[in-house]
């Protein structure tokens, strides 16, 4: 992370965070966009994350600090997100902010439910110790049955099949997983152009 800091700071030109082990602020921009093309917007909708409170789950709550949306992250014990980011989102008083570990209770009239893995890139060697602590927290058929009746399925790709997710969620009608990937492309353009001043 210190890396794109250090550009960022000393460069002439801008610099965008595509990804950092602390956020991601590239895919949440796709999210946004994914969500208000099916939803007609983000104001008020329930978003459910399921899963290691890692840097997806700190770019929800930087997004929550700025756009008014009800957010939750449900997450093993030991495996919340960053204390100060959460306390930033709630501190800034746009957002509900919810931390739980329980993700039956978390995902109740959620109108998106969105995972990621659980062993992000250089947490490979813990992928075991992981599958142990994520127990109870796998998306599956019966936990999406307690979202609202049309929530969607979010993940930002790719995944790991029968670990975080189940073939049956990823591959149902309400999953936006393929719309979400393809807007990668319009929000980063977006955001270059922006970065351009146009």
């Amino acid at each position: 992370m210190m890396d794109i800091l250090d550009l960022a700071k000393y460069s002439s030109v801008p610099v965008i965070n595509g990804l950092s082990d602390y956020n991601h602020p590239c895919q949440i921009m796709a999210d946004a966009l994914t969500i208000i093309e099916h939803l007609g917007g983000l104001e008020g909708v329930k978003v459910v994350y399921v899963g290691d409170g890692n840097n997806i789950v700190h770019s929800w709550l930087l997004l929550a600090a700025v756009v008014p949306f009800h957010f939750v992250c449900a997450c093993p014990k030991g495996f919340e997100p960053d204390c100060a980011t959460v306390e930033k989102a709630r501190n800034a008083g746009i957002s509900k902010i919810e931390i739980t570990n329980d993700p039956a209770e978390a995902v109740r009239g959620a109108n998106v439910v969105y995972t990621d893995v659980w062993a992000s890139m250089g947490q490979k060697d813990q992928a075991s110790y992981r599958m142990e602590r994520f127990k109870g927290f796998q998306v599956n058929e019966s936990l999406m049955a307690l979202a609202s009746p049309k929530a969607l399925f979010m993940h930002c790709l790719p995944a790991e099949r029968g670990v975080e997710v189940t073939d049956g969620v990823i591959e149902a009608p309400n999953s936006v997983v393929f719309p979400q990937a393809e807007n990668r492309v319009h929000a980063q353009n977006a955001i270059m152009l922006h970065a351009l001043g146009f």
